[in-house]
C-alpha cells in the first residue's frame, strides 16, 4: 500500500514538473525574444484634488533596481503629457516608502496621473494610472459651499438672518456692511452657529433650542446703509479637498427671495398663479395651518396686520389637541422682528391655535420664550378667543334635489348606508363611510346637478363623535373638480392638487371658489385619499370618513 501511495505521488510530481516547463515556455513565446524582467512597481497610488493643483502620493518598491520614479499627467487639452522624475530616497530616510509630490497650476479638468518605477538603464516597471480634477474658481462644488446665512430679509433699514449649521470644514464666515453712521461694521457669522436657548435651574444649564435667528444691527438705534454693497468673507475646506479655500466675497442680493414650498402654496391658494406680483401689496395676511417656514411673512414689505386660526371652526375643547404645530421658535421670532421694524405691526390669534402650551415644559410659549430672552417682556398678541365660532361665514346651500351621487366604490352610490349622498344633507350627524380595504386608494364621489350652475364654495363638516379611534377617519384633505360634460375635469381651486381642511372632530372648513374658476358646471368630483384606520392580523385597513360636503 505505501509503496502505490509513494509511485502516485512521484507521478503527480513529474506532471507539474512538465506542466511548469510548458507554461515557461506560453511566457518566453509571447515575451518574443526572451523573458522579461519588470523591476517594482509602485503601489498604493493616491491622486487628490487641492486648489488648482493635484497631491500624487505613491510607496516605493522595495526593488533594489529602482532608482527614480516617473509621474506624468495630462488633460484632454494636452497634446502631450507633462513628466517629472523622483530620485527614489535611501530606504534608511525613509522606512515607510511613502513618497508625495504637488502638481501646481492646473487647470479645471481631469488629468490622468501615471506612475512608474525606473531602474538606471530607463527600465519602467507597469504602470499605476490614476484620475484627479483640480479646485477652481470654475468648479461647481464651489457653489455647495455655505454662505453661512440660509435666508435674510430686508425689515426696514435692519437686516434680519437665519444662520446655518456649524460643520468642521467652516473656518470663517463674516458679514461686511456700512452702518448708518458710515462705519464698517463686521459680524461674526460662524461664532453664532452654536448659540442655543437655555433654561437656567439649580442643576445647570438645560437647552431648549438652536438660537439661529438674528436682527442686526443688535445695537439698538442703529441701521444699515442698504446702499452700499453687503458681503460675506468665506474661507474653509470642501470635502475631498486638501487645501483650505479663500472663496470669493459673496454679494447679498437684496431683491432675493427663496419662498418655502409651504407659503408658496398658500399664496397660490390665496391669489392665483400670478401670486408673487401681489406680495408688495398684501397687508394682512390669514395663516390657519401648520406653516413649517413662518418666517417668510418678512418677505412681505407692506405687511401690517397677521391673523392666526380665524379660518378654524372647531369647538374649543380641540384646541388642544389640534394645535397648529409650527414651529414655535421660528414664528415668535419672527413676528417679534416685524413689531420691533414695523411700527402699527399687530397679530390677532384665535382659540390659541398658535404657539399656546410647550407640552413638552407645560408652560405658555410666549412666556417661555420671553423667559428665554429671544421675545421681548412687552411681546403680545390681540387675544380673540372663539368669537369666530359666532361669526360664521353666511352660505346659501345649494339646492340638491334631484341629484344624483355616485361613488367609485358603487356599493355607496346614493343614500345607502353610509352612501355618498349623505355628504349633501348639511348634517355631519350623518355621514359617508366607504368600505375598508386593505390598501390606499383614492375614493371619488361625483355630483349630477342635472343642470349647469355656478358654485361659490364648499362647506366641509367633520363627523363630530370623538370615541376612540374615531379620528383616524377623519380627513385633512380633499380634491374638488368641475366639469361640464362629466368627461373633461378642472380644478376647482388654485391649488394644484388636494385642498387642506380642518380635522378636529365636528369641525367646519369653507372652502371658496376663486372668482375666476366660478363658472356654470354640471358636475362636480370629489377625490378623497382613504387613510390607515386599524390594523387585522398585521394587515393595515384603510378607510375614511366625512360628514358633510355642501356647495354653496
Amino acid at each position: 500500500m505505501e509503496r502505490k501511495l509513494y509511485y502516485i505521488a512521484w507521478l503527480l510530481a513529474a506532471l507539474f514538473a512538465i506542466s511548469c516547463e510548458d507554461l515557461e515556455e506560453t511566457y518566453d513565446e509571447y515575451a518574443g525574444d526572451g523573458m522579461v524582467r519588470y523591476i517594482g512597481k509602485c503601489s498604493e497610488v493616491e491622486v487628490q484634488p487641492g486648489w488648482e493643483r493635484l497631491r500624487v502620493s505613491w510607496k516605493n518598491n522595495l526593488d533594489a533596481a529602482v532608482k527614480r520614479v516617473k509621474i506624468s499627467w495630462q488633460s484632454e487639452e494636452d497634446s502631450k503629457p507633462f513628466v517629472r522624475y523622483i530620485d527614489r530616497q535611501e530606504i534608511e530616510n525613509n522606512a515607510s516608502l511613502m513618497d508625495t509630490i504637488y502638481i501646481e497650476n492646473l487647470k479645471d479638468v481631469v488629468y490622468t496621473v501615471r506612475v512608474s518605477s525606473l531602474s538606471a538603464d530607463s527600465t519602467e516597471s507597469l504602470v499605476e494610472e490614476k484620475y484627479g480634477r483640480p479646485y477652481s474658481e470654475s468648479h461647481e462644488d464651489l457653489r455647495s459651499f455655505t454662505r453661512g446665512i440660509i435666508n435674510f430679509y430686508r425689515l426696514g433699514d435692519r437686516l434680519a438672518v437665519c444662520v446655518d449649521e456649524n460643520n468642521e470644514n467652516l473656518k470663517e464666515l463674516i458679514l461686511t456692511y456700512q452702518d448708518t453712521r458710515g462705519q464698517l461694521q463686521e459680524w461674526n457669522i460662524k461664532d453664532h452657529m452654536d448659540d442655543t436657548l437655555s433654561m437656567e435651574s439649580w442643576t445647570g444649564s438645560y437647552p431648549i433650542c438652536r438660537d439661529y435667528m438674528f436682527l442686526l444691527p443688535e445695537e439698538e438705534g442703529v441701521g444699515i446703509d442698504f446702499s452700499q454693497a453687503l458681503t460675506i468673507k468665506r474661507r474653509g475646506l470642501l470635502t475631498g479637498c486638501i487645501d483650505e479655500i479663500d472663496f470669493k466675497d459673496e454679494v447679498l442680493d437684496l431683491n432675493e427671495r427663496i419662498w418655502s414650498t409651504a407659503f408658496s402654496q398658500l399664496m397660490v391658494r390665496n391669489y392665483g398663479t400670478g401670486w408673487e406680483n401681489e406680495v408688495d401689496r398684501i397687508e394682512t395676511l390669514e395663516l390657519d395651518y401648520n406653516m413649517p417656514a413662518l418666517q417668510d411673512l418678512m418677505y412681505f414689505p407692506n405687511l401690517k396686520k397677521v391673523i392666526l386660526g380665524k379660518n378654524r371652526y372647531m369647538a374649543g375643547k380641540y384646541a388642544t389637541s389640534h394645535a397648529s404645530t409650527t414651529d414655535e421658535y421660528v414664528g415668535l421670532t419672527t413676528l417679534q422682528f416685524l413689531m420691533d421694524t414695523r411700527e402699527g405691526f399687530t397679530v390677532e390669534r384665535y382659540n390659541e391655535h398658535y404657539f399656546g402650551m410647550d407640552n413638552m415644559l407645560g408652560m405658555d410659549c410666549i412666556m417661555l420664550y420671553q423667559m428665554l430672552g429671544k421675545l421681548k417682556s412687552d411681546f403680545s398678541l390681540t387675544e380673540m378667543g372663539t368669537s369666530n365660532l359666532d361669526n360664521t361665514p353666511s352660505i346659501t346651500s345649494l339646492d340638491t334635489e334631484g341629484w344624483v351621487v355616485t361613488c367609485s366604490d358603487t356599493v355607496y352610490n346614493g343614500y345607502k348606508e353610509n352612501g355618498a349622498a349623505w355628504l349633501l344633507d348639511d348634517d355631519a350627524n350623518t355621514y359617508f363611510e366607504p368600505g375598508q380595504t386593505l390598501g390606499a386608494s383614492v375614493i371619488e364621489v361625483t355630483f349630477d346637478m342635472k343642470k349647469e350652475q355656478v358654485v361659490h364654495g364648499f362647506k366641509v363638516m367633520q363627523y363630530p363623535r370623538n370615541d376612540r379611534g374615531d379620528q383616524n377617519y377623519l380627513l385633512s384633505s380633499i380634491k374638488i373638480e368641475f366639469s361640464n360634460d362629466g368627461y373633461i375635469w378642472r380644478l376647482a381651486t388654485n391649488e394644484d392638487g388636494a385642498i387642506t381642511i380642518g380635522n378636529a372632530p365636528g369641525e367646519v372648513t369653507y372652502i371658496n371658489i376663486p372668482e375666476d374658476k366660478q363658472n356654470a358646471v354640471r358636475y362636480v368630483r370629489l377625490s378623497m385619499g382613504n387613510q390607515q384606520v386599524s390594523t387585522v392580523s398585521g394587515s393595515a385597513l384603510f378607510n375614511l370618513r366625512l360628514g358633510s360636503c355642501m356647495p354653496y
